[in-house]
């Protein structure tokens, strides 16, 4: 599955209207990454806290739509640099872990009381997204070095996807509170297995292309 079928096409266009608010309110890329990660935060501490699905699903929106805005102030501004693609990157990482922190948190009301599968996938949820962005990110290495290797954004369920997805598990759970745990235990059941299926696609595909090298 090709990039063309990610998300952030289609929000490009609000993307890129606060990105320019933003701009004339001098914000700098990095400083706007800071406010996704604040974003982050405020999801993981509405579920923690106030118990509120929506809350968390509404937080985790805003936090993927700051996602891309420091990237189109970065591009808009010209104000691309090693450290900055370096500090969102890694910001990406701590702001997912904090939302799963939430998730674990509230495990047992989440998905259901039992504890030892409920951390199962949570933590498979949690490895193989930090392992679909290693691999993007040594496939990007490769490319900075000159080998033609493939789109390295591949895969159905990337970071814009998977924040979405909770975004949307999260809401129909909270609208169906008589069904809540069953709908997002299962929800996240999905979820866990189409981001193992995300990584298990582009370890594939990468490891072909590097043996044809």
């Amino acid at each position: 599955m090709t990039s063309k079928f990610r998300l952030r096409p289609i929000f490009a266009p609000l993307i890129k209207f606060i990105a320019k608010g933003f701009i004339k309110l001098r914000i700098t890329p990095n400083i706007a990454t800071l406010i996704m990660l604040f974003f982050s935060i405020l999801s993981s501490l509405s579920l923690i806290l106030l118990d509120n699905l929506l809350l968390f699903g509404i937080l985790i929106f805003a936090t993927g739509i700051m996602d891309g805005i420091d990237g189109a102030i970065a591009r808009l501004t010209n104000m691309n640099s090693k450290f900055g693609a370096f500090f969102d990157s890694s910001m990406d990482r701590l702001s997912e872990g904090i939302i799963y922190l939430a998730i674990v948190w509230k495990s047992s009301e989440l998905l259901g009381n039992f504890p030892k599968w409920n951390i199962f996938f949570i933590w498979c949820c949690l490895i193989f997204s930090l392992l679909i962005s290693y691999v993007r990110a040594r496939v990007e290495l490769e490319k900075s070095k000159g080998e033609n290797i493939f789109d390295s954004n591949i895969g159905l369920f990337a970071r814009s996807e998977r924040l979405f997805y909770l975004v949307i598990l999260s809401i129909l759970s909270y609208f169906f509170r008589t069904s809540g745990i069953a709908i997002f235990s299962w929800g996240f059941i999905l979820f866990s297995i189409l981001i193992f299926g995300t990584f298990l696609y582009r370890f594939l595909i990468y490891r072909q292309m590097l043996k044809k090298m």
